[in-house]
Protein backbone atom coordinates (compact mmCIF):
# COMPACT_ATOMS: atom_id res chain seq x y z
CA UNK A 1 0.00 0.00 0.00
CA UNK A 2 1.21 3.41 -1.07
CA UNK A 3 0.54 6.58 1.22
CA UNK A 4 0.57 9.69 -1.01
CA UNK A 5 1.09 12.95 0.66
CA UNK A 6 -0.63 16.44 -0.98
CA UNK A 7 1.98 19.31 -0.84
CA UNK A 8 0.10 22.59 -0.51
CA UNK A 9 3.00 25.15 -1.40
CA UNK A 10 3.05 28.50 0.80
CA UNK A 11 3.10 31.32 -1.18
CA UNK A 12 5.97 33.52 -0.06
CA UNK A 13 6.23 37.17 0.08
CA UNK A 14 7.15 37.79 -3.86
CA UNK A 15 4.45 34.72 -4.51
CA UNK A 16 1.93 37.77 -3.20
CA UNK A 17 3.96 41.08 -5.07
CA UNK A 18 3.61 39.25 -8.36
CA UNK A 19 -0.21 38.39 -7.99
CA UNK A 20 -0.81 41.60 -6.98
CA UNK A 21 1.25 42.89 -10.15
CA UNK A 22 -0.37 40.74 -12.22
CA UNK A 23 -3.94 41.78 -10.88
CA UNK A 24 -3.25 45.43 -11.67
CA UNK A 25 -1.31 45.13 -14.89
CA UNK A 26 -4.79 43.35 -15.98
CA UNK A 27 -6.60 45.73 -14.65
CA UNK A 28 -5.01 48.15 -16.59
CA UNK A 29 -4.94 47.05 -19.43
CA UNK A 30 -8.87 46.41 -18.99
CA UNK A 31 -8.86 50.30 -18.91
CA UNK A 32 -7.35 51.19 -21.94
CA UNK A 33 -9.68 48.62 -23.65
CA UNK A 34 -12.65 50.04 -22.30
CA UNK A 35 -11.83 53.71 -22.92
CA UNK A 36 -10.75 52.76 -26.91
CA UNK A 37 -13.56 51.01 -27.44
CA UNK A 38 -16.00 54.12 -25.95
CA UNK A 39 -13.76 56.06 -27.89
CA UNK A 40 -13.90 54.34 -31.45
CA UNK A 41 -18.01 53.64 -30.62
CA UNK A 42 -18.07 57.29 -30.07
CA UNK A 43 -16.80 58.15 -33.35
CA UNK A 44 -19.48 56.28 -34.87
CA UNK A 45 -22.59 57.64 -37.03
CA UNK A 46 -26.20 56.90 -35.34
CA UNK A 47 -26.82 54.46 -38.43
CA UNK A 48 -23.61 52.43 -38.13
CA UNK A 49 -24.39 52.21 -34.05
CA UNK A 50 -27.81 51.12 -35.15
CA UNK A 51 -26.10 48.29 -37.41
CA UNK A 52 -24.55 46.87 -34.46
CA UNK A 53 -27.09 47.03 -32.27
CA UNK A 54 -25.83 50.08 -29.70
CA UNK A 55 -27.99 53.20 -28.77
CA UNK A 56 -25.53 56.39 -28.66
CA UNK A 57 -26.50 56.66 -24.89
CA UNK A 58 -25.70 53.14 -24.26
CA UNK A 59 -21.89 53.00 -25.70
CA UNK A 60 -20.30 53.00 -22.22
CA UNK A 61 -22.78 50.09 -20.85
CA UNK A 62 -22.05 48.14 -23.92
CA UNK A 63 -17.94 48.96 -23.87
CA UNK A 64 -18.35 47.73 -20.38
CA UNK A 65 -19.92 44.38 -20.83
CA UNK A 66 -17.98 43.55 -24.03
CA UNK A 67 -14.67 44.54 -21.84
CA UNK A 68 -15.06 43.29 -18.68
CA UNK A 69 -18.19 40.53 -19.09
CA UNK A 70 -17.02 39.34 -22.21
CA UNK A 71 -20.88 39.67 -23.79
CA UNK A 72 -20.99 41.08 -27.55
CA UNK A 73 -22.94 44.20 -28.42
CA UNK A 74 -25.60 42.19 -30.04
CA UNK A 75 -28.07 40.17 -27.37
Amino acid sequence: MSHTQAFAGRGGLLDGLFSNYADAKVEHFRRRIFSKTVRDLEKLDDLQLADIGVQRDQIKRCAYESVYNNKPYRQ
